[in-house]
């Protein structure tokens, strides 16, 4: 999935660089235009991470991008890859990327309601408590979760699964935003269940995560974990069916949001 990210951020700047993938520029670089086709899809090719500086030197990216692109490819393929939160290339917008060609999105929360599920009221609330964010700040960034929320709101494609602690729903979770926990329960596509203080610490789930699981078998399930100070992505099959048999061994003791009593 990495390198399919990575070939759509070259599709994209090549457009704006106003150059066809047909260019005899881009195509010196790459080979052929079958292998320049694979690299934007993010299919297997034999290109190296010089190739890929060379396109970014075409195609006029900036340095800091450039280097990152460039690091990312040299990992191969099916491996854990951290995004630093301060380089923008693969950050919290990758995930959100990812998340739209899944067919399945499993999320589990120890401490804040997921994003898709947040009232307004709530997500401006936390928003606001931020420091560093001046109010102009805030009013952009509860506009922009908004508009992310809204295919989910709107039938999805996508089955969701989420699964909180009982923490977050004693965390400032109003009954408005509870009911909006059901609400989104409701939906076909959507299943919210939370893990009550009664049972005890849940095996295995000691961080935030999400898992997602895509249709075509050559894109492998990946778990994205947000991290202090950088975005963890997990690609290894042990470390994605790790994270798979937690969520499995925590099913016994979740409860249906439906039967949360503040």
């Amino acid at each position: 999935m990495r390198r399919k990210l990575i070939g759509r951020q070259l599709r994209v700047r090549r457009k704006q660089a106003g150059l066809p993938a047909s260019d005899p520029e881009v195509i010196a670089i790459v080979g052929s235009t079958r292998t320049q086709n694979r690299l934007e899809s993010g299919e297997a090719t034999q290109l190296t991470f010089p190739i890929i500086g060379a396109l970014c030197d075409l195609y006029g990216v900036p340095a800091e991008e450039r280097f990152e692109l460039q690091r990312l490819w040299r990992l191969g393929p099916a491996t854990t890859w951290t995004q630093p939160r301060d380089r923008s290339v693969f950050g919290f917008d990758a995930y959100r990327e990812l998340e739209l060609h899944a067919s399945e999105v499993y999320r589990y929360e120890s401490t804040y309601i997921p994003g898709h599920l947040q009232t307004e009221r709530h997500m401006r609330g936390l928003f606001s408590r931020n420091r560093d964010l001046e109010p102009e700040e805030v009013e952009r960034n509860v506009n922009e979760r908004l508009r992310w929320q809204r295919p989910f709101w709107h039938g999805a494609d996508r089955r969701a699964y989420f699964l909180l602690s009982e923490a977050v729903l004693r965390f400032g979770c109003d009954q408005e935003q509870l009911d909006h926990l059901k609400a989104a329960d409701a939906l076909e596509h959507a299943t919210v269940n939370y893990l009550p203080f009664d049972g005890g610490p849940p095996s295995g789930l000691h961080v935030p995560f999400a898992l997602l699981s895509f249709e075509e078998e050559s894109d492998p399930d990946i778990v994205y974990v947000e991290a202090q100070d950088s975005h963890l992505y997990f690609e290894e099959s042990s470390s994605v069916r790790h994270y798979r048999t937690c969520l499995d061994k925590a099913d016994d003791q979740a409860r249906s949001i439906k039967e949360f009593r503040p």
